[in-house]
């Protein structure tokens, strides 16, 4: 034990006897380990140095035992793995793939007034341009290149439509028309429509309209699908604007159409749906119905084709084709004549040679009534007559869904002879403006299209509403100068007062390029 020179400074300690700890140095007066004190100090309580000694001996022999213990525990303890600490592991992945989502479908465009290409065609950068222009509201510089576009293109009544629009903005508040065509699924069919209606909006427009209030055609897509339409005639019924529409196409797309328009209580004015399925407040058609079609071709087969059993392919699936069959059925069974069959050609299983060859002997006509769908396969039926033995040919008669270019062009001589009951002719004043203005000869479609249009042009006023067009088409009498050639007036039932023309398929110039066929109306 040493001290300080400092009574009161630190001391160093190193157990009595010295050695008995690791010396250890002190700020108090006693030792941290023994009972030692600074010198010159008391003792705790008084004790004296022979009780301290005695105290210190004892308590050094219990630490020597405990080590000794220690020591001897530690020896004999059995060996263990020491574990050594690593870093955290790191948590093993799932292995659940979750991908991420499909890109999305693109967007089918289905309306523009002149936003928008919906007819996509050749590329035309006047076109372009006045579609820039029309979406940013500069009317005048859109008309401007929609005029320039027209020229470039003469035969898109997309863009003739387009150049009347940009007018009608400019003139401010224009009467709102929609026209439904079927762009997804027939192009040809919805341009065919479009000149009609672009026709009757032009002459409308190029004559100051009514006060200077111009005609506005919006223009929609629903690819003749059922859904597509429901969807379409539901956006046109909520947008205020829109006074009536003009369409559908086929008949299964009108059908659902009108449910949507009958709500609303607006005119839906078809130029092309024929089915007696079609009826009610809102509907109208510029076309004969299927009833009088088919009755029409039934009294034909039976009175001056001198037949008494045929055979019918249809497809039940269509409301156009399904009626039309119904139509002719029971007129011609009425008459005294026998359908000897009735043959699905939407069934997927449909061989035309294996159904022309069973039945023969046993029918002297076939009947193809498709819809827009399967005229393809009705053609395939006509080709497959063709193949048979000259004097086992059936006579061909058909629904008007078969007065196409492509029925001369695809079934060329098979359907040669081939007789359709159609609702109009290209023998009129309107079919010589219009083959002037298309640069080529229109048909049924473009004409029903016009008068269509030109009936819900009539209807318009200072204070038209959907009420008053509704109420005034039900009004409607237009001269046959005022039209594609037939007066228009329609009967309570919405149906036009109009009679078919039955046409035949014959070797004559006027047919479509590069077809020595026409169809030339009979006598």
């Amino acid at each position: 034990m040493t001290n300080s020179p400092d009574p009161n400074g630190p001391w160093k300690c190193s157990g009595n006897p010295p050695g008995s700890h690791p010396e250890v140095e002190n700020y108090g007066d006693k030792c941290l380990l023994c009972p030692n004190t600074r010198l010159g100090k008391p003792k705790p309580n008084g004790g004296s140095p022979g009780k301290d000694k005695s105290k210190l001996v004892t308590l050094v022999s219990i630490l020597v035992v405990a080590a000794i213990l220690g020591v001897t525990w530690l020896l004999l303890k059995p060996r263990q793995e020491v574990e050594i600490a690593g870093p955290e592991p790191i948590p093993t992945p799932t292995t659940t793939y979750n991908p991420p989502p499909p890109p999305p479908s693109p967007t089918v465009e289905r309306y523009s007034s002149g936003e928008r290409v919906l007819l996509i065609g050749k590329s035309n950068t006047d076109r372009d341009r006045g579609i820039e222009a029309f979406k940013a509201g500069n009317y005048s510089q859109a008309a401007q290149e929609f005029e320039k576009a027209v020229l470039g293109d003469r035969t898109n009544p997309e863009l003739q439509i387009y150049l009347n629009n940009a007018k009608a903005r400019q003139a401010g508040t224009p009467f709102v028309l929609a026209v439904v065509v079927p762009i997804d699924s027939n192009v040809t069919s919805a341009e065919e429509i479009l000149r009609g209606v672009a026709d009757a909006q032009t002459q409308f427009n190029d004559a100051k309209g009514l006060n200077n209030q111009l005609l506005e055609i919006a223009i929609a897509n629903d690819g003749n699908d059922p859904a597509i339409a429901t969807e379409v005639a539901q956006k046109l019924a909520n947008d205020p604007n829109i006074l009536a529409v003009i369409g559908h196409n086929s008949s299964d797309a009108s059908k659902a159409a009108l449910v949507e328009y009958e709500k609303a209580g607006i005119a839906m004015v078809s130029p092309t749906s024929t089915s007696t399925e079609l009826s009610g407040n809102s509907f109208f058609r510029t076309l004969p119905s299927d009833a009088v079609s088919g009755a029409k071709l039934a009294d034909y087969a039976w009175n001056t084709l001198l037949l008494d059993k045929v055979v019918i392919f249809h497809n039940p699936n269509s409301s156009y084709s399904k009626s039309l069959e119904q139509a002719f059925a029971t007129q011609f069974q009425q008459l005294g004549g026998q359908v000897v069959k009735t043959i699905n050609i939407a069934d997927p299983n449909f061989n035309a040679e294996q159904e022309i060859k069973a039945i023969q002997n046993q029918a002297q006509a076939v009947i193809l009534f498709p819809n827009t769908k399967t005229t393809s396969t009705a053609i395939g039926v006509a080709v497959a007559n063709s193949n048979q033995p000259a004097t086992q040919r059936l006579k061909l008669l058909g629904g008007d869904a078969l007065y196409t270019p492509a029925t001369l062009t695809s079934g060329s001589n098979a359907v040669e002879g081939l007789i359709l009951a159609v609702p109009w002719v290209a023998e009129t004043e309107y079919a010589k403006r219009a083959e002037r203005r298309w640069l080529g000869g229109v048909n049924w479609r473009t004409a029903m299209s016009f008068d269509a249009t030109q009936a819900l042009i009539k209807t318009l006023s200072s204070s038209a509403s959907r009420t008053t067009v509704l109420q005034n088409l039900k009004n409607t009498n237009l001269s046959a100068s005022e039209t594609a050639g037939e007066a228009l007036i329609f009967e309570p039932t919405g149906d036009r007062q109009a009679y078919p023309i039955l046409v035949q398929a014959v070797r004559s110039s006027g047919g479509p390029s590069g077809s020595p066929f026409a169809f030339k109306p009979i006598k």
